[in-house]
């Protein structure tokens, strides 16, 4: 029985039109790729983070909170500590040493977004010794170690390429963030922005909040569900004295920002130029650190309990403030720039706190809770440059964002302060882009794409695709049919290493591909490249997917030089 009826055929049309509408490439590749990947990088960062958690916490409670320990004890228990995680560290995985943070960054920019997932193992082992044998260092840098050790691990085992897999390194560092600290918002806005000095990584924003939501989801059902810190509750009149409190303090903790960034280079130089082993470098800072615990313990360790003092205004002497500021600033620079596997969020915080509690009594400015807090988020955000994530990180682990703009304000002034000085040196501050790129609206992509470039066939044998590539050594090559529509891409490396001489092309080569139709605007394709991380797209005919030619970024960058130079002839 057929359907004569126009107006239904119309409507059947219009639906039909209107759901390819939809589902469009984009979506498809969300559904197929980045919302299942990021949530099992979501599962598996979760229970990294309980892992590392529960090994920190037991290995603590075996080192300090069992009995009164001696003071000799005291003394040694973070060389002790120190000693040992140097030597699986040195054995088992050198780039596990330090921070943590900065070998991320590292990794994003100039490793695809590869960390090697022993090393996240390792990771778990040397942070929870460091720290929970009194190692004055926070979990922030282990646990995106730990969390981007895991994207690799999946990413390597689905073969993604390294647009992908530098996505998913920061999405796997935002869910180990959002497990620890409770905090999936923050902890997606830092794992973005944290790689960049002035600048965020937008392609990498969906990825980090699926997972961060998914990560938190399986950790707080172990650990609770409550901030991670509580506070009294602050009602807050931002008046003129307030507002002008918040901007000097954010003055003073950007100074002291750029004096904890200069101690922490100074340690990390002079511990780089001895020929010590690298367990004696760890064990001698874990000495120094041991030194400063038998006279102010409160820096020892994550100093949790002592920050949760300090956000509900509980220390007022002014002269132990101080003390615990200068203190906890050599106790991180020693273990950190030794070696020792820890990160700087917490002694951030700590620090923070501590000068913002302080500069409130001096003035006699109130609420006291306030201006710690904001002295916190400013210190987090001057000294890894992430004024954003440290306003929300900090509404977030408090369980209220009535102190939202205080610290935005404190955070944004911090930030200018420090300049371009950082504790994390693999940064990169992203230059403004010097052209227009408006003026590819009106241009399509053929007009700029590269014609007649070297294809291969499915058919084609290894050998064969050696001898005819040779004289152009590109990236990739089109895969194409007898009808000239293309039907895949063959990477020059694997074409280079491949055993089999007479194994064929169509065997090989990669069917996922990026693609832009003829017709299309040079602008939308060069936002797409940039979204995806990507430097070349193919293009294809509109209706019929024949291949008309290549377009790689740099033919776009000529293109805008181009037209720039032409632009000034006058």
């Amino acid at each position: 029985m057929t359907n004569d009826d126009p107006d239904q055929s119309r409507t059947a049309h219009f639906l039909r039109r209107g759901y390819q509408g939809i589902v469009t490439a984009d979506f498809k590749d969300y559904l197929r790729k980045w919302i299942p990947l990021s949530i099992l990088i979501g599962v598996g960062a979760g229970f990294g983070a309980l892992v590392f958690q529960w090994l920190l916490l037991a290995i603590w409670q075996l080192s300090y909170d069992t009995t009164e320990i001696p003071w000799y004890l005291r003394l040694f228990l973070p060389a002790i500590g120190g000693l040992i995680a140097g030597i699986v560290i040195s054995r088992f995985s050198p780039e596990s040493a330090g921070g943590g943070t900065g070998y991320v960054i590292e990794a994003i920019h100039h490793h695809g977004g590869r960390v090697r997932p022993r090393s996240g193992l390792v990771k778990i082992l040397a942070s929870a010794v460091t720290i929970g044998t009194g190692g004055s260092a926070g979990r922030e840098g282990p646990i995106m170690h730990i969390g981007a050790a895991i994207s690799s691990f999946f990413g390597d085992r689905l073969k993604l390429k390294k647009g992908d897999m530098r996505t998913f390194a920061i999405a796997g560092a935002a869910a180990g963030l959002s497990a620890v600290f409770r905090a999936p918002l923050g902890a997606a806005i830092y794992a973005i922005e944290v790689p960049y000095k002035n600048d965020l990584e937008p392609g990498a924003v969906i990825p980090s909040m699926i997972a961060s939501v998914v990560s938190y989801l399986v950790f707080v059902p172990f650990n609770g569900y409550e901030p991670l810190f509580e506070t009294l509750d602050i009602h807050l009149e931002m008046d003129l004295v307030i507002a002008i409190g918040i901007v000097l303090l954010g003055i003073l903790i950007g100074l002291a920002g750029r004096l904890f960034i200069s101690s922490m280079h100074l340690t990390e130089r002079l511990i780089k130029r001895s020929s010590l082993p690298l367990p004696s470098k760890i064990m001698y800072g874990g000495l120094v650190v041991g030194c400063i615990g038998l006279f102010v313990p409160q820096v020892l360790g994550l100093a949790e309990n002592e920050i949760g003092m300090l956000i509900k205004g509980s220390i007022t002497s002014i002269g132990f403030l101080l003390i615990l500021f200068v203190m906890k600033m050599v106790a991180t620079s020693v273990t950190v720039g030794s070696g020792g596997s820890g990160g700087v969020f917490f002694p951030s915080l700590m620090m923070g706190g501590a000068l913002g509690s302080a500069f409130a009594l001096v003035l006699g400015l109130t609420p006291l809770p306030l201006f710690a807090i904001a002295g916190m988020g400013a210190m987090m955000a001057g000294v890894s440059k992430t004024p954003i994530a440290a306003s929300v990180f900090m509404a977030e682990v408090i369980g209220g964002y009535t102190v939202l703009i205080p610290v935005m304000l404190a955070s944004a002034v911090s930030y200018i302060v420090t300049g371009d000085q950082t504790l994390f040196r693999n940064q990169v501050a992203r230059r403004p882009f010097i052209y227009d790129p408006g003026v590819l609206d009106e241009v399509p992509v053929e007009l700029i794409m590269r014609g007649n470039p070297i294809t291969l066939t499915p058919e084609m044998s290894v050998e064969d695709a050696r001898r005819g590539t040779a004289a152009e050594p590109h990236y990739l090559y089109p895969v194409v049919n007898i009808g000239g529509i293309v039907v895949g891409v063959m990477l020059r490396e694997v074409l280079n290493e491949h055993p089999d001489p007479s194994a064929r092309i169509g065997y090989l080569m990669s069917r996922h591909y990026e693609k832009v139709r003829a017709g299309t605007s040079a602008y939308k394709a060069f936002e797409d490249m940039n979204t995806k991380q990507i430097s070349r797209m193919l293009v294809v005919g509109h209706d019929n997917g024949i291949l008309l030619g290549t377009l790689t970024r740099i033919d776009i960058m000529e293109y805008l030089e181009h037209s720039d130079e032409v632009h000034h002839l006058y």
